[in-house]
C-alpha cells in the first residue's frame, strides 16, 4: 500500500501551535493559581526550587534530547530506529535515577549557589520544595523521549497537547490544598507522570516503541555526540539561570515571582509563533537532507518568513498590553471579592513584561536558524556563538540591573536576541544560500504593517478610561488586541504577504 502523503510543514506547524495554545492557556491557569493562593514568600522559593530540575531539564528533556535524536532517529530505517529509541530510554533510567539520588543529599549546596547572601528567598523552605520536586526531571526527561519519537514520526497532536495534562494536575491539587507547600510541589512531579502516560497510546498505536534489550546502540553514539554541544550550551545557559535567580534574590521579595511571571508571556508567545513552527520545520528539514536537499534552502526561507509574520505582532501586543495582561491573568481573584496577587508582585510582573516583548521575533528567528546547523550536524559554530552571547547577556545583566530594576533583565534578552539574530542570518545565509534580500524585504513589509497596527491601537487605548477593574482590564486587553490584529491582517492583505493565504488555506483544509 503506498505512503500517505505527509502533511505541510505549515499545517504541522499549526497542529503543534494549537496544542501550545491549550498548554501555555492552562499553565497561565497555573501560575495564576500558584500567584494568588500562596503567599509571595512561599511562591519565589518554590521557583527557585523548580529551576533545580529546571537547571538539567533542557539537556535530558525537552532541548538537547529531542534536538539530537530526531535528525538521527529519522535516518535510520525503522527497526532500527525502534531499537534505538529503546537504548536511549535504557539510558534516560540510569542517569535520572543517579541525578535523583545525587540532587536529594547535595540539595543544600545547589540552592546555596542559586541563591544570593542574605538574599530575600527562605532559604529552608527552597531546600525542602527542591528535594520534593527533583523527581519531576525524570518524569519530563521520559516525557520528552516520548515526544522525540513522535514528532519525528511527525505524529504531533499528541505531544502537542501532553503538557495540558501535567498544568491540569497541578491546577486540581491546587484548588484541593490550596495552603499546602508540600503537595504543590508533589503536584508538579504527579502532572509530569500524568503528561507521559497521555503519550504512550500514541507511541504503541504507531508502534513506535520496542522492548529494551540494553543500553547501547550503534547509533546512540551519535545521539550523544550531536548532545554534545547541547550539553555544552545549556551549561552555559543554566550558568546564566543561576546568575539570573542570584540577582532576582537580590531585589525586593515577589521579583522571582514577578518575573517567573513576564516569562510565561514570554513562553507563550514564543512557543506558539516560534518553538511550535520551528519544531514543525526542523523535523521537514532534517528529512530534506536526504529526500530532496536541493530544496533546503527554500524549506529554511519559507520557515523563516512563516515565524517572522507569526511572531512579530505577538511581541507588539505584550508590549502595548503589558499592564492590563497582567492584572487580567494574575489578579482576577478580586471577581470573587477575595485579595488578589500582591501589588509588589504584579508591579514586579509588569516592569520584566514589557522589554520582553521586543524579544519575541528574533528569538523565533533564531529557534530556527540555530536547528539549521544541527540538522547537518554541525555544532561548534552555534556552541561558540551560545557561549559569546550568554557571556554578553549576563554582562548587561549586571550593567543594567542598578539602573533599571528587573526590567533590566529583559532589556539585556532583548538586546542580545537581536544581535545574535543578526550574526545567525549571515551566517546561515552564507552557508545554505538563502535569500536575504528577499527575507529583509518580508522583514520590511512587516515592520511597516506593525507600525500601522501599533498606532491606531495605540490611539484607541488612548481614549478608553484608565483601568481602575479587572474588568476594565480586560476590556483593553480585548479590544487592544482585537485592534492590533485587525489592522495588521488588512495591512498583510493589502501588502501582499504570502503567509495569510498559506494560514487561510491550512484552517479551509482542516
Amino acid at each position: 500500500m503506498a505512503e500517505m502523503p505527509k502533511r505541510s510543514s505549515n499545517r504541522n506547524a499549526l497542529t503543534l501551535m494549537v496544542g501550545t495554545l491549550g498548554s501555555r492557556v492552562s499553565g497561565f491557569l497555573r501560575q495564576s493559581l500558584l500567584t494568588q493562593l500562596f503567599d509571595k514568600q512561599i511562591t519565589d522559593a518554590f521557583f527557585v526550587a523548580l529551576r533545580v530540575p529546571n537547571l538539567f531539564r533542557e539537556l535530558l528533556a525537552e532541548g538537547a534530547l529531542t534536538n539530537s535524536f530526531i535528525p538521527i532517529y529519522k535516518s535510520l530505517d525503522k527497526k532500527e530506529a525502534r531499537r534505538l529509541a529503546s537504548a536511549l530510554l535504557a539510558i534516560l533510567l540510569i542517569a535520572n535515577g543517579l541525578l535523583l539520588l545525587l540532587a536529594y543529599f547535595a540539595a543544600p549546596f545547589i540552592v546555596d549557589l542559586l541563591l544570593a547572601k542574605g538574599g530575600n528567598v527562605d532559604r529552608d523552605l527552597t531546600i525542602t520544595l527542591t528535594r520534593i520536586v527533583f523527581p519531576f526531571l525524570m518524569a519530563v526527561s521520559l516525557s520528552a523521549w516520548a515526544m522525540g519519537i513522535l514528532n519525528a514520526e511527525e505524529e504531533f497532536f499528541a505531544p502537542a497537547w501532553a503538557p495540558v495534562a501535567l498544568n491540569l494536575v497541578a491546577i486540581i491539587l491546587m484548588l484541593l490544598y490550596p495552603q499546602s507547600t508540600t503537595i504543590l510541589a508533589w503536584g508538579f512531579v504527579l502532572g509530569g507522570v500524568v503528561q507521559l502516560l497521555v503519550q504512550l497510546p500514541a507511541l504503541f498505536q504507531g508502534n513506535y516503541v520496542a522492548a529494551i534489550r540494553g543500553v547501547w546502540h550503534p547509533q546512540l553514539g551519535a545521539v550523544l555526540l550531536l548532545m554534545v554541544p547541547f550539553a555544552v550550551t545549556t551549561s552555559g545557559r543554566q550558568v546564566l539561570n543561576v546568575v539570573t535567580t542570584n540577582i532576582l534574590d537580590t531585589l525586593p521579595q515577589g521579583s522571582v515571582t514577578g518575573f517567573q511571571n513576564a516569562d510565561l508571556f514570554l513562553s507563550l508567545a514564543l512557543g506558539l509563533f516560534g518553538v511550535s513552527p520551528a519544531l514543525a520545520y526542523y523535523s521537514r528539514l532534517s528529512g530534506t537532507i536526504k529526500e530532496a536537499p536541493e530544496s533546503f534552502a527554500d524549506i529554511l526561507l519559507n520557515g523563516l518568513k512563516f515565524i517572522s509574520f507569526l511572531s512579530a505582532p505577538a511581541g507588539l501586543l505584550l508590549m502595548l498590553l503589558a499592564s492590563p495582561a497582567v492584572e487580567t491573568v494574575f489578579n482576577w481573584f478580586t471577581l470573587l471579592g477575595r485579595d488578589g496577587a500582591d501589588p509588589a508582585t504584579l508591579s514586579a510582573s509588569v516592569q520584566a513584561l514589557f522589554p520582553l516583548g521586543l524579544a519575541i521575533w528574533p528569538l523565533g528567528l533564531n529557534n530556527l536558524l540555530i536547528r539549521s546547523f544541527y540538522v547537518r550536524q554541525r555544532v561548534r559554530t552555534p556552541i561558540v556563538l551560545t557561549f559569546i552571547f550568554l557571556s554578553l547577556q549576563g554582562l548587561l545583566y549586571y550593567l543594567l540591573t542598578p539602573f533599571l530594576g528587573i526590567a533590566g533583565l529583559s532589556l539585556a534578552t532583548a538586546v542580545v536576541a537581536w544581535l545574535q539574530l543578526f550574526t545567525m542570518l549571515i551566517l546561515v545565509g552564507r552557508r545554505e544560500g538563502l535569500d536575504l534580500p528577499a527575507f529583509m524585504r518580508h522583514g520590511l513589509k512587516i515592520l511597516f504593517a506593525l507600525a500601522v497596527a501599533a498606532l491606531l491601537s495605540w490611539g484607541l487605548l488612548s481614549f478608553l478610561p484608565l483601568a481602575q477593574t479587572w474588568l476594565m482590564n480586560l476590556t483593553r486587553v480585548i479590544l487592544g488586541a482585537l485592534c492590533l490584529y485587525l489592522v495588521y491582517l488588512a495591512m498583510a492583505l493589502w501588502l501582499k504577504l504570502p503567509e495569510l493565504a498559506q494560514l487561510s488555506q491550512r484552517f479551509r483544509k482542516r
